[in-house]
């Protein structure tokens, strides 16, 4: 979906996954020499494959932004930015939510019984197992965060995943409620950093659950789903299912 609303061919769909990927390992901390130089080739690659986009005949998204004020290069870190947002978080929250549905069987069968739930559905997954559970935010001035200084400067991680759970926001926080209200869950940031595709992951993910609840009731767990190795960004690299 990212790709064709950026004007990028369907069949190169399957590079930008690639490239997404690797390119989102740089997030992670700790990560050996070898991945850093991956993650770094993977986003040469793609900025090269965008200006020849942007440099040919673009469709879509691209097309738009060529032809406003944006520089060349300002174009290509906006196509960069709509992949690695619009994609990553997307992508995981379905196989991540998925999985939670299909482990916790009644609230599948629920949210079969009960399509005026999905909604609700939506923001219970992201809630339930984030999609990015670290985020890193910059003081911008002197600030104390529960007792703590945080001088002007210092970058502190923002565990979204454990916020996820805190007992002092969410009643149960280990349950999965489909139904859960209200759902204060960070998991599309706040204030001015709040997600600007939001309101597209949300019409994606509910998209998924339609399509999967409505032609596929019965769908099952065929064995453990395999998960990626990295921590900030949280996913699946498969999902067998079954009937």
């Amino acid at each position: 979906m990212i790709a064709e609303l950026l004007g990028i061919p369907a069949d190169d769909g399957p590079r930008l996954v690639t490239w997404s990927n690797a390119i989102v390992k740089m997030y992670e901390y700790g990560q050996p020499e070898p991945g850093r130089d991956a993650a770094e080739q993977a986003a040469a690659d793609f900025v090269e494959y965008l200006r020849d986009v942007v440099r040919g005949t673009p469709r879509g998204i691209v097309a738009d932004l060529r032809a406003s004020e944006l520089s060349p290069d300002e174009v290509v870190a906006t196509a960069v930015l709509l992949l690695m947002a619009g994609h990553e978080a997307t992508v995981n929250v379905i196989g991540n939510g998925v999985t939670a549905l299909l482990t916790h069987r009644a609230q599948w069968e629920r949210l079969v019984a009960d399509p005026t739930l999905l909604d609700t559905c939506v923001e219970e997954l992201i809630r339930f197992d984030a999609p990015l559970q670290l985020f890193e935010r910059t003081a911008t001035e002197d600030v104390e965060i529960a007792g703590f200084p945080v001088p002007r400067g210092r970058k502190i991680g923002a565990l979204l995943g454990a916020a996820a759970r805190d007992p002092k926001v969410f009643d149960e926080p280990d349950l999965l409620d489909i139904g859960r209200t209200p759902n204060a869950h960070l998991g599309f940031g706040m204030g001015i950093h709040y997600c600007i595709g939001a309101p597209l992951a949300r019409v994606e993910i509910a998209a998924a659950l339609t399509a999967l609840t409505s032609r596929l009731p019965g769908l099952r767990l065929a064995s453990a789903p395999e998960r990626r190795p990295e921590f900030v960004i949280r996913g699946l690299r498969t999902l067998p299912v079954t009937l």
